[in-house]
């Protein structure tokens, strides 16, 4: 082959080595502490830090050999041909063939026994025979590759029982969104890519079999059946060092003419559950160690803010996890984001006190800028950001940050959650309702379910809808039984559905909860700035205040 011409107009497949910005802490900015890990049978390659591993220690491999891998394994077995490698390695150089040679050569010597790892394809490139996973590893980590990543997962093909090219076509879309969803959602965890995965496809493997090949703690795995009017999908989440099932579920799905929006369904719901499991599986784990690290204790600390429910008890000890996580290490992305969204859902939820408001939230959106600073795609900073937004009356760039975390995940409940109550505010009382069940068909099991279900029972009380608005408000009482307002908001869909009787139990249950007549008052009780809200909202608000007048005037002397 002839020299390559300069300028050829590609660009390196490698940045160049960053200088390492200060650890978080007062008055300095997040750094990107975390670097991608690529990891490959014995070996993994850590690509900001420009280090190659093989069982766990650090190897020497040249600048232009490490570049060269790195093209490689990004690759993930796909071939490379001999022209992208110079294009990609040597970017508006003039360069020979033999250069290349010599590169693969010196590869090949780090790799050792394992030299035939890198194939070649002859008179065509070369492609590396392993699969890869993806994951983030914080600064300071050891790179230990004999032990599993935590959150690492694998989604297994998705059966198709229909036999029919259309349904394939469903599973492997479900299969395929599930894999890059799961891979958004478990920020600092890995999920083996999808050309992977299929490798395993109609394959008679213990998932601790796959586990030990891939290096993974869970496998993910289902199937689709598509009838005429529904869509049939079973899953199982399982533990492969145990090869125990922590979660299956069975549910059916309509099937209309939105083939592409009942995938997105599916997977949005699939998506969730999983996460939940797997952070509560990998949270116990970090639970039984005697002293687990920064990332065990922002786990332990996710999954008790996630099953929190509203209690003051339980959000107050996901807060110290999380400040602990960061003591331990003032870096770390999981802990700094965890703690935005717990101090950001704790002021709007009433159970920061009134003095602390302010400084709390300025905390919470000072982490979240921080952390965005350094991964735009977290999901966690993009949440607490939006909930920050919400709370400070600035809801049109609420929905935008909540839109952000649906580009990424789609179907994300907290975030379709979060549209629908800034639509609520903004006097779209139609949006609100498609935003809330949008957020219910993905979590109809997720234990936040009250916080969407509230919201619409409230908006469809704004659109005069009651009896919906009884059904919706019961289900946020019984998902969270110790939340106050929902007895009332309950009491007030009740009372306009004409149910008088039962709603003033409602009522006198919210006032023994509320002792005090003043805090019953809805407009001392608003989480967001009274003169932010919009008219319409107010207009529509206004029967829903009547019926609590109503309720409250009824209330026996004291």
């Amino acid at each position: 082959m002839p020299a390559r011409p300069a300028g050829s107009g590609h660009t390196s497949g490698h940045a160049p080595a960053e200088g390492r910005a200060p650890a978080l802490g007062q008055g300095m900015t997040m750094a990107s502490t975390e670097d991608e890990e690529l990891a490959f049978g014995r070996f993994a390659l850590w690509p900001r830090r420009r280090v190659l591993l093989a069982d766990g220690a650090a190897v020497e491999l040249g600048a232009r050999a490490f570049d060269l891998l790195e093209v490689l394994v990004r690759a993930d077995g796909e071939l490379v041909t001999k022209e992208t490698l110079l294009d990609r390695v040597w970017p508006g150089v003039v360069v020979e063939e033999n250069n290349l040679h010599a590169q693969v050569a010196a590869i090949r010597r780090v790799f050792g026994p394992d030299r035939d790892v890198l194939l070649t394809v002859a008179g065509r490139g070369y492609r590396l025979a392993l699969p890869v996973l993806r994951r983030l590893v914080a600064e300071g980590a050891r790179g230990d590759s004999g032990s599993l990543p935590q959150l690492s997962v694998i989604v297994l093909p998705f059966a198709s029982l229909g036999g029919g090219a259309g349904e394939d076509q469903l599973a492997d879309g479900v299969t395929e969104s599930l894999t890059t969803d799961l891979a958004q959602a478990l920020v600092g965890g890995g999920v083996v890519s999808r050309s992977t995965a299929v490798a395993y496809r109609d394959r008679a493997v213990t998932a601790r079999r796959i586990g030990e090949e891939l290096g993974v703690r869970y496998l993910l795995e289902g199937s689709v059946a598509a009838q005429a009017d529904r869509i049939r999908v079973n899953a199982q989440l399982i533990d492969a060092t145990t090869d125990t099932h922590l979660w299956a579920e069975r549910f059916d799905h309509p099937r209309d003419g939105d083939a592409l929006a009942a995938q997105d369904a599916i997977v949005g719901r699939l998506t969730r559950m999983a996460v939940l499991r797997i952070i509560d599986a990998d949270a116990r784990r970090a639970g039984a160690e005697a002293a687990p690290d920064a990332a065990g204790l922002a786990l332990r600390a996710w999954a008790a803010a996630t099953t929190a429910r509203m209690s003051a008890e339980g959000f107050g000890a996901a807060r110290d996890m999380f400040r602990h996580a960061l003591s331990l290490d003032p870096g770390s992305l999981e802990a700094a984001a965890g703690l935005a969204e717990a101090e950001t859902y704790a002021v709007m939820n009433g159970l920061t006190p009134a003095s602390e408001r302010e400084a709390r939230l300025a905390e919470a959106q000072d982490l979240a800028d921080r952390v965005l600073a350094a991964r735009p795609d977290h999901l966690g900073a993009l949440r607490a950001r939006a909930v920050a937004l919400r709370a400070l009356g600035r809801f049109q760039r609420a929905i935008l940050a909540a839109e952000a975390v649906l580009a990424l995940c789609p179907g994300d409940p907290p975030a379709c959650r979060e549209v629908g109550l800034n639509q609520l505010y903004l006097g779209d009382p139609e949006e609100a309702v498609r935003r809330f069940r949008q957020a219910d068909l993905s979590g109809p099991h997720d234990p936040a379910r009250w916080t969407w279900m509230q919201g619409l029972g409230r908006a469809l009380m704004q659109m005069g809808r009651d009896a919906e608005a009884v059904a919706a408000l019961r289900l946020a009482v019984e998902g969270n039984p110790a939340w106050a307002r929902g007895h009332a908001l309950l009491a007030a869909a009740l009372w306009l559905n004409g149910e008088h009787p039962e709603a003033r139990d409602h009522y006198a249950e919210f006032a023994r909860r509320v002792p005090d007549a003043e805090a019953r008052v809805p407009s001392r009780s608003s989480p967001v700035p009274a003169d932010r809200i919009s008219e319409a909202y107010h207009r529509h608000d206004a029967r829903i205040l009547r019926a609590l007048g109503d309720l409250e005037a009824g209330l026996p002397k004291q």
